[in-house]
């Protein structure tokens, strides 16, 4: 198992958990009696989530991307975004209606309503972490003018569902509060007061009113100081007034009003998809056969009774973000079967931990690649190569060694150039996995120092120049990185051990170093003038244990030159027992030159230089 995927089972089992253990307190609660409990405690019914939090961050998204880096970099943010929510919420509730009905016979109604909001705990659990996926993508590719195009249309649809619903939305509060009056007779007051005791609610900012505009009981508004319980112009028994109001402060308390408008937020962004917009009619079946549960909990078969008759005596039209005591004719059937015949169900707490772990471990794997161009415009900015030089190149997980060299610039910075890398809406996964093979080359140029790091099938390109201009961007490539020709372009730079007797392990890079060929071709591949000397520092160490990354292809040679002046010494393999260096002075230069045996039959010429100090002396 990889790295990242462990850290992807880790992260969606503890998601999982605590959203379960959640589920399962609130469960509890809702069953629990008042005795006992204190004042401060929160309301027995709960809401399900907070809905606010992939709203909120689709909105800041593009904001935070004009700030940050300008328009280009708010159209990437908000088309990978859109990528996440397209895919999280069109399939999975997609298949969520699918099989709703079944799921209804057997877990609780409470938790077939939260399952409709899981979407936002995706995002509040993971949506903000960058799990890594190993770099394996499903990747769409689109034109760049067709995306922007597109974009466009999306945002204008969005736009106007959104503003539509919450037209509509307000316009029908106006009309049902316009000619509204507060309640004032004592027993409805009485009533009221019992069943905010009973959900546990001390201090109430809802106001209860009546209205001849409405025909059902209802609640309206999305905050404390705005939500009104609005009774229909008709008597009610104490009996039947106790229902509808428990019916309605359920509602308020659990926060359906702020699930409907997000359930319209998530229509709005896939507008285009029509199962889109027959699952969320579907969702507000099960927020009323939820609130059905916890009104009737442990209720006899009279008070039942009683309460599927108040159904089939009201008639409602639920509009905008309301919630009323009965508003389809399509679900009444189903909700009446629910009430006079309800059936012992599971409390479904591990369904939803489930749900939450496999939305965890299938998230991210999409992105979207678009925009292609020539590496010359992608990588290079359009700059003229000949005034682009190699600085340092960086292999990772190269089976030929750490460090490397360029051999030939040309050739290299002429195959960045031929690449036609797409702009990627994804990061790339940073040590996905420690396994993805990795080239990091640092180019210097007029404008300031390039970073470009290849991986298999993507390239990041970070401009570090100084100034507003920084900025770095993520690419994807249609045909894979050739590591075998960019092998015959890299040379690996052998590196050397230094093992102390007290354990600590340095590594020494190449002073200088030439190739020789199997043609018996000689290449100077670094030169000394380019590598400053590596200094150590430690007055216990006697001896010092060499350790090549390459086999020997012959005899090696130690040279010892005192800092303070004295004779130069060289020790040949011969002279060294056991491949152990013994310090000859306190301060002194130590010079190995080493013949390694390469993997492509060529044999390389290395020479390390190391400095061993015990004081401030200069070399």
């Amino acid at each position: 198992m990889s790295a990242a995927m462990a850290l992807r089972l880790l992260f969606g089992v503890l998601c999982g958990g605590v959203l379960a253990w959640v589920v399962w307190d609130r469960s509890e609660r809702e069953l629990a009696d008042r005795a006992g409990r204190e004042e401060h405690e929160r309301p027995r019914f709960l809401p399900f989530g907070g809905y606010y939090y992939l709203p909120m961050m689709m909105l800041l998204y593009p904001i935070l991307g004009v700030i940050v880096g300008g328009a280009q970099m708010a159209v990437q943010l908000t088309l990978c975004a859109l990528m996440r929510v397209f895919l999280e919420l069109g399939v999975y509730y997609v298949l969520l209606m699918a099989v709703m009905p079944w799921l209804r016979r057997w877990v609780s109604a409470r938790v077939c309503a939260m399952l409709w909001l899981l979407p936002d705990w995706i995002y509040v659990f993971v949506g903000r972490l960058d799990l890594p996926t190993d770099g394996k993508k499903l990747v769409l590719h689109a034109p760049g003018t067709l995306v922007y195009v597109l974009l466009a249309i999306w945002a204008v649809g969005a736009v106007g569902v959104m503003v539509w619903k919450i037209g509509s939305h307000l316009a029908f509060r106006r009309r049902i509060l316009k000619n509204a009056v507060p309640v004032t007779d004592r027993q409805t007051l009485h009533v009221w007061e019992i069943e905010l005791e009973r959900a546990w609610i001390r201090k109430c900012k809802w106001k209860l009113v009546r209205s001849d505009a409405v025909t059902t009981p209802l609640s309206i508004g999305l905050y404390n100081r705005t939500t009104r319980v609005v009774l229909p112009m008709r008597e009610y028994t104490q009996e039947e007034l106790s229902l509808v109001l428990r019916h309605e402060i359920i509602h308020i308390s659990r926060g359906d009003p702020e699930a409907k408008l997000f359930l319209t937020f998530c229509t709005a962004m896939c507008w285009f998809n029509p199962l889109m917009w027959a699952a969320m009619r579907k969702s507000a079946d099960d927020f009323e056969l939820s609130c059905d549960e916890s009104v009737l909990l442990d209720e006899p078969q009279p008070v039942r009774r009683q309460y599927a008759e108040l159904l089939l005596q009201t008639a409602g039209d639920e509009r905008g973000f309301t919630t009323c005591l009965s508003a389809t004719a399509g679900a009444l059937r189903y909700r009446l079967k629910n009430i006079m015949k309800p059936e012992k169900k599971r409390t479904g707490a591990i369904l939803v931990g489930l749900t939450l772990f496999v939305l965890a471990m299938c998230s991210g794997y999409v992105a979207l690649a678009y925009d292609a161009r020539p590496g010359t415009q992608r990588i290079f900015d359009g700059q003229d190569l000949s005034a682009v030089t190699v600085s340092s190149v960086d292999p990772w997980n190269d089976p030929r060694g750490r460090d490397g060299t360029c051999m030939d610039e040309d050739a290299l910075k002429d195959y960045l150039a031929s690449l036609e890398p797409e702009l990627y809406t994804e990061k790339l996964d940073e040590y996905a996995s420690g396994e993805q093979r990795e080239l990091t080359v640092m180019f210097d140029t007029p404008q300031g120092r390039l970073s470009v790091r290849l991986l298999d099938q993507a390239v990041h390109v970070a401009r570090l120049w100084d100034g507003p201009d920084f900025h770095s961007d993520s690419y994807y490539l249609k045909t894979p990185v050739d590591w075998d020709y960019l092998d015959t372009l890299i040379a690996p730079v052998p590196n050397l051990q230094l093992i102390f007797l007290n354990n600590r392990v340095d590594r020494v890079v190449c002073r200088s170093l030439t190739r020789t060929a199997a043609d018996g071709t000689v290449r100077v591949l670094l030169a000394s003038e380019d590598w400053r000397y590596n200094e150590y520092l430690n007055e216990d160490v006697q001896e010092v244990q060499l350790g090549f990354s390459l086999p020997l292809a012959g005899p090696y040679t130690v040279t010892v030159e005192p800092l303070r002046g004295g004779a130069r010494q060289t020790l040949t393999q011969d002279d060294l027992p056991g491949d152990c260096l013994p310090l000859t002075g306190p301060n002194a230069k130590y010079t190995v030159a080493a013949d390694l045996q390469g993997e492509d039959g060529a044999v390389y010429h290395a020479q390390y230089v190391f400095i061993f100090r015990t004081d401030d002396s200069e070399a």
